[in-house]
């Protein structure tokens, strides 16, 4: 899937939009149909599911890491998958999820880098994107900064190891803005998107993922239910792994 550039017009409504960032984030917290949580776990980011042969796991980036929503991360992307991947194997999961401090692309990277025992890891899975979409960031040079960061993992993850780089899901839907600006985070929803699963093919040990979309099941009483949407993000990547595992 080729990136293809974005019109000047659409590029320059960008720069300016990334300058009152602070300002439409207001809007992002107040949400419309799909209310954006600003509530993260505070118990253990990690834990151990017993059994034979374990396998170890880290979830890094984006909702997937930061399992914002919900009051424990046992309630996360990580601890759903490994529950998953334990039952369809029959081993032991070990499992960890990484929440950098600055969400963004650049401190995802620097936390990744920052790790010790990478090559322990069998699965990584990162989640890039999205707060950079909603942050109207440049394509081009969050594109460098995610091949250099995919390229880093290939080389100090173990030969073993598989890496899940998950596409940029719908963000306009996440705030609530006009038509215009809604236009304008699909448009980069679907090229930033297409620019990870560019990188990804390029890039050994690392394949690139769609997560399941948002579906109604996902919303109680009209509020998204995040617990309810990682739950099915947790079984979605048991199976890709257990199939990577033969």
């Amino acid at each position: 899937m080729a990136v293809q550039k974005a019109p000047f017009g659409r590029r320059f409504l960008r720069a300016c939009l990334s300058l009152f960032r602070p300002v439409i984030a207001l809007n992002y917290a107040a949400g419309a149909q799909t209310r954006v949580s600003t509530e993260a776990p505070d118990d253990a980011p990690y834990g151990l599911i017993e059994g034979p042969r374990v396998l170890h796991l880290l979830v890094v980036g984006g909702l997937s890491g930061s399992s914002i929503g919900v009051q424990s991360f046992e309630l996360g992307v990580a601890h759903q998958f490994a529950e998953n991947l334990a039952r369809a194997t029959g081993r032991g999961v070990e499992w960890e999820s990484l929440a950098p401090g600055r969400p963004r692309l650049p401190g995802i990277a620097a936390s990744v880098r920052g790790l010790d025992g990478l090559g322990s890891f069998d699965f990584i899975v990162l989640s890039p994107g999205v707060m950079d979409v909603l942050s109207f960031a440049p394509l081009r040079l969050w594109r460098q900064e995610l091949e250099r960061l995919l390229v880093f993992l290939a080389e100090k993850t173990s030969s073993r190891a598989r890496v899940l780089v998950t596409g940029i899901p719908e963000v306009s839907g996440y705030a609530q803005v006009g038509p215009m600006i809604s236009s304008i985070l699909s448009d980069d929803s679907r090229r930033f998107s297409a620019a990870v699963a560019e990188a990804c093919a390029r890039t050994p040990k690392v394949e690139f993922v769609e997560m399941p979309p948002v579906e109604k099941s996902d919303f109680v009483g009209g509020a998204f239910n995040y617990a309810s949407h990682y739950r099915r993000w947790g079984v979605f990547l048991a199976s890709r792994a257990t199939a990577q595992l033969g």
